[in-house]
Order: C-alpha cells, then structure tokens, then sequence
C-alpha cells in the first residue's frame, strides 16, 4: 500500500511538470504573435525611421528569441527576449505618433505601399524609398528644407514605383503561377485558345494597372475571367482526356450536351427532336411559357365577370329583401290569414335562401379570384419597379409573356472588343437592382450584333460582350451563378433592319432577360 502511494505521488508530479511546459509554450506562441504583430504596426507607422534605436532593439530581440525557439532554448529567456522587444515596439509607436504628423503626406503614400506588402514584394523600392525618407527626416531637424523637399521626392517615387510592384503583384502573382501550372499540364495542347484568352486578360490587368493602380474593379474583371478561362480549359482537357480514355467519339460529346435541353422539355411534357438542331424544342418551350399567360389573362377576365356577377346578385337579393320587407309589413297591416300570400312570402323566403347560398358561393370565389389578383398586381408592381429605375436614354424595359426584357440602350463597346467602359457603370448598378427585385428570378444576359461580317466571329463578339457583363455583375453582386447565364446570340435576332446603319444600330445591343419565377397562384 506504501509503495503504491509513492508510485502514485511521483506520476502527479511529472504529470505537474509536463503541464507546465505545456502552459509555457502557449503562452510563448501568445508572446511570439504579439511581438510579431506589433513589429509589423511599428513599421506601418515608419517607427524603424522616427524610432529607429528602439525599433532595431526589439527587432533583434525578436530574431534572438526565434533562433532560441529553433534551437529548444530555455523558455524563460525567450519569454525575457519578447517581454522586452513588446516595450520596446510599443515605445517605438508611441514615439512615432509623435514626430511622423510633419510627414502626413509621404506617410500616406508609404502607406498604400505597405498595404499592398511592397516592403516584400519590391525589397529594393521599398529599401530605396526608407533611406531616401531617412534622410528627408534628418534634413528637416535640420532645417535643410531644400534637401528635406529633395529626399521626400524621391522616396515618394521610391513608394509609388514599390506599390505598382505590389499591385500587379496582388492581381499577377498568383494568375501567372497558375498559367504555369497550366502549361505544365499541357494545357496548350487541349486548349490553346482558351489558354492564350487567359494570358491575354493578364496583359490586360498589367495594362490596365499600368495607366490606373487604382482600377481595381477592371483589374478584378479581368482576373475573374482569366481565373474561368482556365478552369474552362482544364474542365475541356479533362473531358477530351476521358473521352479519349474510353473511346467516345463526337457524337457522344453532342449527345451529352442534349440531355440537360431534353430534361428542360420534360418539365413542360415536350418530348425534344434535334434532328434539325435546338430551334424546334426551343420553340415549344417559348409556346408553352406564352400559352400560360394566356391562361393567366383568362383567369383575370374570369375573375372580372364572376365580379360583375356577384355585384348582380347583390343587387338581387337586396331587391328580394326589400319586397320582403315590403310583404311583411303589407301583411301586418291587413292583418288577413291570406293562404296565397303566406305562400308567396315562403317562396320569396326560399329564394331568399337560395341566393345567399349562392351569394356565400360566388363570395369564396371572388375571394380566391381576388387574392389572385392582388398576387397579380404586386407582381405587376414589381415589375413597374423595374421599369422605373431606367431613364429611357438608358433602358426599354419589354414584358414578353412571363419575361422582362431590359433592352440597354445606346451602350457601346469598342469596336470588335467587349471591354466595359466606366461611364456604364451606373446602367449597370441599376441592371442589379432589377434583377435583385426577383430574388427567385433567373436571368440571361442576351449580347447581338448587326448581320453585317462573319457569322461565327459575330457570335463569339457577342458571347464575349455578354461575358464582360455578367462577369461584372458577379463580382459586384455576388450572385449565385446557377441565376444568371449570358448567351451570345451574333445576329440571329435583329429587331430592325440591316439594311441601314440605324438599323445595324439598334441590332447592336445587350439584353437583360429576367424570368421573375413568381410563385404560382392558387
């Protein structure tokens, strides 16, 4: 019994020991992130310049008591080493707060360096752009304000030059990784146009960063679709692969893209033909959606006439109620047991009876006709929402059975390109707020051309101008992708002649089709 109570007394101590260490070694990764944490602020704030012996301390501090961690050192002096290097990064920040205001300027543009982790990504910018403003600082204690205005000059460039870096860095780095990494896939080989789009819209982001850092939106555009352009190719690469894989030719590519439009006309009872292509079934899906509208305005004129019913027979039964009243106080005044106008009262008292039984029908009917309508109008109302939010120098708004066409007016691209010019971008504010007034609605976004120029490169123009929008309108909204679709249509669809540049005019142009998807009514 002794023996097992000394066993039992030296286990709780180890195991008091090990907890110990345990405890100290959370506490060190505390004290570690701190001190890290800290190091960075006080550089953000230029402490390494206005504060720069207490900064350097605690700097070495820090990297003393990291090579300490690395070489299983005691824990007590680590924990000593980022004790003293917390002060001293606090004091240098503190000491900062209070020389760098004379310098608001330069700091704020070292700042948007910073930001953008210039100080990593352009190590010689950055390192040019804190000696040149060292220097600056000394020149003004100084009072050497002509050297003071040449040093603050150069770091500024030094800055700017070093967030360039660090922005193209931002957007480019990772792109261009997985471009290589693409092509080390033998990518190029499955999908070379695809690939060389990707690298096209990276051009394009360093072009466009290159006249305006700050274009942030264009140069997220262009990332976003660089990004799809590559998934798009590895998805075609992998689909060929299989393909070739398990011997499927063509045809069994065509026959799979045929299921989905097939599935589509189930759901409408259509059973699909595609010997002659997609026309004919799209056809009988556009009937079907036209043939329920037709059936909704026969359900409004129902529901009008059984209105007009039911105000009949009010009236009615307010007349039999009055001649009634009439018989009633008829005979009260004669006083005469008159078997035929007993009767009478009884047969009007029976038709009394039998047009509230009806009246009590026609009101459930125009209760469920009424809610209809009220469904009907809110939905209407919606959609006068819509409308409403477009000048008509920027929209026409069309209601074609169930969807709402928002024709975009006299917005142009580029000729031959699909690039999204700034000044749109209040249209296209307003185009998200339509579609976000149908939060069950599907939506595709329709680019077309004029009939003027090659078929095929008119379908991929209009594809592309499609794109760019709905590429905009998800990074802007964040949208689920499953809602909203753009689809190029070239010049299939003209709604004006071609044979006139007006025509050509109104033919080119962008279409928003929103399906609202409201709920059905009862």
């Amino acid at each position: 019994m002794k023996r097992f109570s000394t066993i039992t007394i030296l286990y709780s101590i180890i195991a008091f020991f090990f907890a110990g260490q345990i405890f100290s070694q959370s506490d060190s990764e505390k004290m570690f992130k701190n001190s890290r944490d800290l190091s960075k602020k006080a550089l953000s704030m230029a402490a390494n310049i206005f504060a720069q012996e207490d900064f350097e301390k605690g700097t070495d501090l820090l990297a003393d008591a990291e090579k300490l961690l690395k070489k299983n050192g005691k824990p007590e002096e680590i924990q000593q080493n980022l004790t003293t290097a917390i002060d001293l990064f606090n004091k240098s920040i503190e000491t900062t707060k209070t020389l760098n205001t004379s310098f608001s300027d330069l700091m704020k543009i070292r700042q948007l360096a910073f930001n953008v982790d210039a100080y990593t990504n352009a190590p010689k910018l950055w390192k040019e752009g804190e000696e040149n403003f060292s220097s600056a600082v000394e020149d003004y204690n100084d009072k050497d304000m002509e050297g003071y205005k040449k040093y603050a000059k150069s770091a500024e460039t030094n800055y700017k030059d070093a967030e360039l870096v660090g922005v193209k860095g931002k957007f480019l780095n990772d792109l261009n990784a997985s471009i290589a990494q693409a092509e080390d896939k033998d990518l190029n080989k499955y999908a070379p146009i695809i690939l060389n789009k990707s690298k096209k819209y990276a051009q394009d982001i360093e072009t466009i960063l290159d006249a305006n850092r700050y274009d942030t939106l264009k140069a997220h555009n262009n990332l976003n679709q660089a990004m799809y352009e590559l998934k798009h190719g590895l998805y075609l690469q992998d689909l060929f692969t299989k393909m070739k894989d398990k011997e499927k030719t063509m045809e069994d590519l065509v026959l799979s893209w045929e299921e989905p439009l097939a599935k589509i006309g189930a759901e409408f009872k259509i059973q699909p033909s595609f010997d002659k292509g997609y026309d004919e079934i799209t056809s009988q899906i556009i009937f079907n959606i036209n043939d329920g509208h037709v059936k909704l305005n026969k359900a409004l004129n129902d529901n009008q006439r059984i209105s007009s019913e039911l105000e009949d027979l009010k009236k009615s039964i307010q007349d039999y109620k009055t001649k009634l009243e009439d018989a009633e106080t008829q005979n009260k005044k004669l006083n005469v047991d008159n078997e035929s106008l007993k009767k009478s009262i009884e047969e009007l008292n029976k038709s009394v009876e039998d047009y509230k039984t009806r009246f009590a029908q026609l009101e459930n009917e125009s209760l469920r006709y009424k809610t209809q309508s009220q469904e009907l109008e809110r939905n209407n109302q919606i959609i006068e929402k819509a409308s409403n939010l477009f000048l008509p120098s920027e929209a026409e708004v069309i209601r074609n059975g169930e969807l709402i066409i928002i024709r975009l007016v006299n917005i142009v691209f580029p000729s031959n390109k699909a690039t999204l010019e700034p000044q749109y971008y209040n249209l296209f504010a307003k185009v998200q707020k339509a579609i976000q007034l149908f939060p069950n609605g599907t939506t595709v976004i329709e680019g077309h051309t004029d009939g003027q120029g090659d078929f095929q490169k008119n379908l991929d123009l209009s594809q592309l101008r499609a794109n760019a929008i709905f590429q905009y309108l998800m990074s802007s909204m964040g949208a689920e992708a499953n809602r909203i679709t753009s689809v190029g249509l070239g010049g299939t669809k003209p709604i004006a002649n071609n044979s006139s540049e007006e025509g050509r005019a109104k033919n080119r142009r962008i279409e928003i089709v929103i399906n609202p998807h409201f709920p059905a009514t009862k």
